[in-house]
């Protein structure tokens, strides 16, 4: 699968590098995109995360119909033609048409004007509406919940657990303040394997350094985000290629 909508953060290229999962159930404390669970096509996902919104989209995502998404405008003028949508559809095409950002917003941005008349999905139009289409039935078994991690019960599955990252790029998000510590004591209590992401030189887990992806702001520049992880096996897991 293609992500469902852009995030900032999302770890769609990292997922590669951090290989397939090691159980049927895949488990996302914080969950954004979800991009882990969507490049990796898992088939049985419980997506976790304190922020309204992302709920509500993940919810509209799961349990929408096809006819729900089709009947979204393939093209918009103005923000008015984005705030007159239900919830779900609104929320869906905030991420669109302001991509990498950590909360939706209506503004459009001079990217969705240039690139919305092509056909493909860098931005929303038809080509994002077939693909959410397409893939919707392959979510059929995800699962949203509005909650912190800490709540969540310890289920055996593979935990990819994603948090706002302990520096200046984390404190981007509406909901970064995290107990650093306190997560980390969490991490390693969970049953099952567990993949912990970071930025490299973090210390609040032992980390080690996984790989180098262009960033968002990359794409323009040619900075390269320094990807690193913590896993609960201590194994060295060879990288596989997703679907």
């Amino acid at each position: 699968m293609k992500p469902f909508f852009s995030y900032y953060g999302a770890k769609y290229q990292v997922a590669k590098h951090l290989g397939a999962p090691r159980s049927e159930l895949v488990i996302e404390p914080f969950a954004g995109s979800a991009c882990y669970s969507t490049r990796w096509n898992v088939k049985k996902a419980k997506l976790y995360d304190v922020s309204e919104n992302i709920c509500l989209l993940w919810d509209f995502l799961i349990n929408s119909s096809c006819k729900d998404i089709m009947a979204i405008p393939s093209t918009f003028k103005s923000e008015d033609e984005i705030e007159a949508l239900e919830i779900g559809q609104q929320l869906l095409c905030k991420f669109w048409v302001a991509k990498g950002r950590s909360e939706p917003t209506s503004k459009i941005s001079p990217w969705y004007f240039k690139y919305n008349d092509s056909k493909d999905c860098r931005v929303w139009g038809d080509a994002v509406k077939a693909r959410v289409c397409e893939q919707k039935p392959l979510i059929s078994q995800w699962e949203i919940q509005q909650s912190s991690y800490e709540n969540i019960p310890n289920y055996n599955a593979h935990w990819h657990i994603d948090p706002p990252y302990n520096n200046k790029a984390g404190s981007r998000y509406p909901f970064s303040k995290i107990n650093y510590e306190h997560l980390a004591i969490w991490c390693r209590s969970r049953n099952g394997q567990v993949d912990v992401c970071e930025n490299s030189g973090a210390s609040w887990l032992p980390f080690e350094d996984l790989c180098e992806v262009v960033s968002s702001r990359g794409r323009r520049t040619g900075y390269k985000s320094k990807e690193a992880v913590w896993r609960n096996s201590g194994q060295k897991f060879e990288v596989g290629e997703a679907a």
